[in-house]
């Protein structure tokens, strides 16, 4: 059986160059929107998710310090950008560690930018907030999660849940 570790570590690029001064990383949470069903024949309320319908994804950067990286995020435009992973796991059969790439491609937008507080002999506490409109994930390769918010997009574990939604509009 093999069990998870952990992160070794990472790095996170826009257009193929590190972006310096990354010190944390928060991923954006899928959030799917809901209706609540109610009525007759119902006990009770039941909470249902829209198909391929997800609340708006915000990731948040904290830098080590007010680098470049935060200047280079903090333009008004939208940023692609990839964190490349190296995600530790445990063999229990082998009893040996294992590796695995790990690769994030988002479209961020700024929403917000804190340079932080400045304070003698402390470390830098800046930070960003931004809006995603395109979230792809990879484990060792393959594609395991894709959103595009502005195409329609919305696979998970291969299973394309817009493809009925995008049918019904016309768009296939």
């Amino acid at each position: 059986m093999i069990y998870p570790n952990g992160h070794i570590d990472y790095l996170m690029y826009e257009n193929g160059g590190a972006l310096i001064g990354v010190a944390k990383v928060t991923m954006p949470p899928i959030k799917y929107k809901t209706v609540t069903a109610t009525g007759a024949a119902l006990m009770g309320d039941v909470t249902i998710p829209l198909a391929s319908m997800i609340e708006a994804m915000t990731i948040n950067i904290e830098f080590s310090s007010v680098a470049d990286a935060i200047v280079q995020l903090g333009t008004n435009e939208w940023h692609d950008v990839a964190l490349y992973l190296a995600d530790q796991y445990f063999d229990g059969v082998t009893r040996k560690e294992e590796l695995e790439p790990i690769r994030f491609e988002l479209s961020i937008r700024p929403t917000e930018i804190n340079q932080g507080t400045i304070q003698t002999a402390s470390a830098a506490d800046a930070s960003g907030t931004y809006s995603v409109c395109k979230y792809t994930v990879y484990k060792d390769g393959v594609k395991v999660i894709d959103i595009d918010q502005f195409n329609q997009v919305h696979e998970i574990n291969g299973v394309d849940n817009a493809a009925l939604v995008r049918k019904a509009m016309g768009m296939m």
